[in-house]
């Protein structure tokens, strides 16, 4: 069994899947991220009668988006090889995961009337991601682009990237301490 964990937007997206979603939650996180993520994992696992230890591999995404979700989901993946060390950490970024399609734009909320930019060709990224201003988006030419998730299934997202995860050592992955950029 799989285990996707995607806290990194607005809301926490969790899955239980193999070659296909088993069961998934998505929830509106409210500021209680903290909070909700483990409890949610829990009724998830739970609910589908699965022990923790029948989890072999953690499906993670790891930003651009919330730092204190990307940090979350990285403290539970660590957490989780500390206990198995067996577990094989899978991780994709979040403009990629977003993109239905292999070439195309992808843009999520950085706040302050800012927005993370990338842009993939063949699933791969073909210039480093940047922020750019909500007047930047207006030059952006509309085929091929994504919005924040909007009428975007993150669940049918995760199977049709599955092969574009890349398998990672946990040490890779964000100290459990980190001190957020000043």
């Amino acid at each position: 069994m799989n285990l996707f964990i995607d806290t990194t937007q607005k809301k926490c997206n969790l899955a239980i899947f193999n070659n296909k979603i088993i069961d998934y939650i998505s929830i509106l996180t409210n500021n209680n991220l903290t909070d909700l993520v483990i409890e949610e994992i829990n009724k998830l696992l739970k609910k589908n009668k699965i022990n923790i230890k029948n989890i072999t591999s953690l499906y993670l995404t790891i930003g651009p988006g919330s730092f204190t979700g990307v940090r979350i989901g990285c403290i539970i993946a660590k957490a989780w090889f500390f206990f198995n060390n067996k577990i094989k950490i899978f991780t994709i970024d979040s403009l990629l995961l977003q993109l239905p399609w292999k070439d195309g734009i992808s843009l999520l909320d950085a706040r302050g009337e800012k927005y993370y930019l990338g842009i993939f060709k063949n699933n791969k990224k073909i210039e480093e991601f940047k922020i750019i201003s909500s007047e930047e988006i207006k030059k952006i030419n509309k085929n091929k682009i994504c919005i924040d998730y909007k009428n975007i299934n993150i669940f049918n997202n995760l199977l049709l990237h599955i092969k574009n995860f890349k398998i990672i050592k946990p040490s890779t992955l964000l100290p459990l301490y980190i001190k957020p950029p000043i």
